[in-house]
Formats: structure tokens, sequence, C-alpha cells
């Protein structure tokens, strides 16, 4: 049989120094060698001995409703916000099948191939779209439409990139950067503070960056309703229904532009493209002056 180890340690008399046993529990007691009483050191509550806890992984997680910031442990799935109490759902979310209402999540969202999403808005960090969706999409970061995809509606974000195989009709489209390499055809609004075409890009709609350069690059055959940027450059094939307004056109060699009318301050015709427009005379346009404030006529007290 095993012994039980009694609870007790050995202490030492502040006085005398004599040592002797005595119970771990016991917080004084008296020197059995010169009698006079002395204080044990206390024992340590077993809650302090513990070893600290290690602080939850927290993120920062904006509100996509208010733009408040709030912290939220990393594995959360859900949170709401501190101050509008907007529901916010956490994680990357694939939509399978066929699903309507809307989706609102903080990080990514992927329409799985296959899939039909009718609903009236989905929100989130990063879109890829690999189905079919017919909805508004908003992204803080990006949005992808993969090949053998299909888009209607609208799209919202800061990137746009429209691969190539992938078939794009929306109403507006608004981004600071859209890459196309695939077929995008919008009825209503653009506005983009950069385009670039690639090659195998088709493009229809009105365009309308008056402060933004764009090129049409080798290969990309597109048709705008009308074209007003600051300049142009046309390497690849060029189709509009009504006005080009441009500071500059350059037609590039192996380019071809065919417009009723451009109004432009310069334009320049390299050697083996085609230009077929009529030119009218450019205005530019005046800066924007801000009215000055109205008078103060309130009286001021003395």
């Amino acid at each position: 049989m095993f012994s039980r180890k009694p609870n007790v340690h050995q202490v030492e008399c502040p006085h005398c120094h004599a040592q002797q046993s005595e119970s771990i529990a016991a917080i004084s007691t008296n020197c059995r060698a010169c009698g006079r009483y002395f204080k044990l050191q206390a024992r340590v509550d077993k809650a302090e001995t513990r070893a600290p806890r290690a602080p939850k992984d927290m993120r920062e997680v904006v509100c996509i409703t208010c733009g408040a910031m709030n912290l939220v442990p990393s594995a959360a799935l859900s949170t709401q916000c501190t101050r509008c109490s907007h529901y916010l759902e956490l994680g990357n979310k694939v939509v399978r099948g066929v699903q309507t209402g809307k989706i609102h999540v903080y990080d990514d969202v992927l329409f799985a191939e296959g899939c039909s999403f009718k609903g009236m808005e989905a929100i989130a960090r990063n879109i890829e779209v690999r189905g079919r969706v017919f909805s508004k999409l908003r992204a803080t970061v990006e949005i992808v439409a993969i090949a053998g995809c299909s888009i209607a509606g609208e799209l919202h974000a800061p990137v746009v990139r429209i691969e190539h195989g992938s078939d794009v009709k929306v109403q507006v489209l608004e981004c600071d950067r859209l890459i196309v390499s695939g077929a995008v055809e919008i009825s209503g609004r653009l506005a983009a503070g950069e385009i670039v075409l690639n090659d195998g890009a088709t493009f229809s709609g009105r365009l309308n960056i008056p402060r933004t350069k764009l090129r049409i690059s080798h290969g990309a055959a597109v048709h705008f309703d009308s074209i007003h940027c600051e300049g142009l450059v046309v390497e690849g094939k060029v189709t509009l229904g009504s006005l080009l307004e441009a500071e500059t056109v350059f037609v590039m060699n192996g380019g071809s532009l065919q417009d009723p009318s451009i109004r432009a301050a310069r334009v320049e015709v390299s050697a083996g493209s085609f230009l077929q427009a009529r030119i009218e005379k450019y205005t530019p346009p005046e800066p924007e002056i801000k009215p000055a404030p109205a008078p103060d006529l309130e009286p001021k007290a003395a």
C-alpha cells in the first residue's frame, strides 16, 4: 500500500531559527523551541497559481451599413454592429443551387458553378461568380466574373474583372478599375477611373470617364454608344453609335475607329490604321467655379 503524503511543510522560527513541521494550511503558530508567536507565509490561492488566460484572437470588422469598427473574435460566425445593431454574417459563403433573398456577408462570397441567384442584393468583401446571377452585386474589394458565368443587374466595386468566356450584361457598372477580357454590355451607366480592355474583350455601352485615359489594346473589339474621356488610344477595333469626345484621339497601326462624329482637340492617325468619322470643333470644358458663400446679413451683437 502507498502511504498518503501529509500536507505539511517545514517552517523556521524568525526569533530562534528553530525548524518545525506545520500544516500547509496554517497561517500562524508558536515556536516549539522558544515558545514565541510568529506568522507563517500566507498560502497562495489556487486561482492565483493558474496560468494567465491567453487573449482571444480578435479581428476588426467594419459594419457594411454604418461603417463603424467592431472588434470580434476571429472564430465568430456572426456579430451585431455596436453602433447601428445591423446583423453581420462572418466567414466565407458558397452559394449553390437556386437561392433568392439578400446576402450581406463581411468576408467572401462564391457563386458556385451551376447556381442561380436572383436575390435583390449581395454584399461582400470579394465576390466571385461562376454560375448565374441576376442581382445587384457590391464588393468592398473585387468582383470577378469567371468563364462560363452569366451576370445581369448592377456591379459596384473598386475592381471589376471580367474574364474571357464570361457573359456580363448589366444596367450599371461602377468601379475604380475595370479589366475586361470577356463580353460586357452596359445598357445604363458606366463610371470607372481606369479601363483596360484586353485581347478578346467585347464591350458595348456608354463610357463616361472625362478625367481618364482609355486604351483599347490589340485584339479587343468594342462597341460603345458614346465615349467621353480625356484621351483615347485605339490599337484594336472600336465602333461608336454616337459622339466621341476627348482631348486627344490616337489611332495606332492596326487600329480601327468608326464613329459618326469625333469632337477632339487633337486627332492622329498612324499608317496602317483606319478612321471613319466626321471631325467637329472641340471646346475644352470650362473649369467648375464654386459659388461664393452668401454674405452674413444678420446684425452682430455689439
